[in-house]
């Protein structure tokens, strides 16, 4: 084990001394006692660059997030061994190629990303004096438009482009809805299949749930308020716990499931046993459950969104857009819809607002009497 991935596992008492040993011993310390790798070795700089900027102790991230991280630096390595270069060879001509690449074959918002990834490294890599130079001042990200939106091209000789948003009517949504227990083919628990599948349908729908969050949940995930009203808590994004209140009709499919699983539909907060779970030979006990992935949940809506003959862009994160901006579109103040959803910011769910204003425009038109 290199002697830097120790610092994960030092106590309280002994970390001070072991982090300045380990420094010193490898001439991570410059005149001033700051960090500096002007002569580490490429493998410090990463590890100690992932250690402090990515992946720092004090900070919990979600699954999701690491993936992102992850495909990120996988994508720049890449980069760096197909040009025969590496991380001491960055320069300027070698951030506007990499630059270059990332807006060329990657859609905006996850060029974004990337580019955001490439400019920490720059950046720390700057600060501890592993690059003289500035070299993130370099990076041009590209424009992605705020909000829930497929960029599609309509005429190629002149680029123009339409907006379509990711997100269905209510009319298609409970329409769609209604086929996920439709595609069921398996006649071993065909019962309980339809029953989950049908669940997964209405909690997207009336929850606005992410798919991660979804799939987190558990049999103690719910729970009654003093009032009696059923409530959802979960871990969003970022780490941060919210409660979501379940409609009665979520509730009554709920309720179903659970006791066609020949579960108990007793609350239980302790019950961490998952909610959604893979379901093989019906003689087999239910122990041991293996909460289903995301590329199942994603599978069930796409092959209900075909059955249905709807839009095959469909996916689980449609339903989320719909649910926000169904209750923004029903007067539910903003503050309460962007607790609902979980947007650590209410300037994310003030895009839906102002696009459902936008839509609304004709209405102060008519008002005009202009002939």
């Amino acid at each position: 084990m290199n002697d830097l991935t120790l610092l994960n596992n030092l106590i309280d008492k002994q970390y001070l001394a072991n982090l300045q040993e380990h420094l010193k011993d490898r001439h991570l310390l410059d005149e001033n006692r700051n960090l500096s790798l002007a002569n580490s070795s490429e493998q410090d700089f990463l590890e100690l660059f992932f250690l402090e900027k990515v992946f720092p102790q004090d900070k919990q991230l979600s699954p999701h997030t690491v993936k992102a991280y992850r495909s990120d630096a996988k994508t720049l390595l890449t980069f760096l061994t197909n040009h025969s270069l590496s991380f001491r060879d960055i320069g300027f001509p070698e951030v506007k190629a990499y630059n270059k690449f990332i807006k060329e074959n990657y859609a905006a918002k996850s060029a974004i990303r990337k580019l955001e990834f490439f400019r920490r490294l720059l950046d720390f890599g700057y600060e501890t004096q592993f690059y003289k130079a500035h070299l993130s001042t370099w990076i041009s990200k590209p424009v992605s438009k705020k909000g829930h939106y497929i960029i599609e091209e309509t005429r190629h000789e002149e680029a123009q482009t339409r907006v379509q948003v990711r997100e269905l009517n209510q009319q298609d949504a409970e329409f769609l809805i209604s086929f996920f227990p439709k595609i069921v083919k398996s006649t071993r628990n065909q019962e309980q299949l339809e029953k989950r599948n049908l669940l997964i349908g209405y909690l997207l729908y009336t929850t606005g749930l992410r798919a991660s969050e979804l799939l987190s949940l558990n049999w103690g995930s719910f729970r009654y308020n003093p009032k009696g009203y059923l409530f959802a808590d979960v871990i969003g994004k970022g780490n941060k716990p919210r409660s979501i209140p379940i409609r009665k009709e979520t509730k009554d499919i709920l309720f179903n499931y659970r006791k066609s699983m020949g579960e108990s539909v007793e609350i239980n907060m302790q019950d961490i046993s998952p909610l959604f779970f893979a379901l093989y030979n019906k003689n087999e006990p239910l122990v041991n459950k293996k909460r289903i992935t995301y590329p199942t949940l994603y599978k069930i809506v796409k092959e209900a969104v075909q059955l249905a003959g709807q839009n095959l862009k469909v996916t689980p994160h449609w339903f989320r857009h719909t649910f926000v901006t169904l209750l923004l579109e029903n007067d539910v103040p903003l503050a309460v819809v962007k607790d609902w959803a979980g947007h650590s910011d209410i300037s994310t769910t003030n895009i839906y607002l102002e696009r459902i204003n936008q839509d609304n425009s004709y209405l102060h038109l008519n008002k005009v009497d202009l002939f």
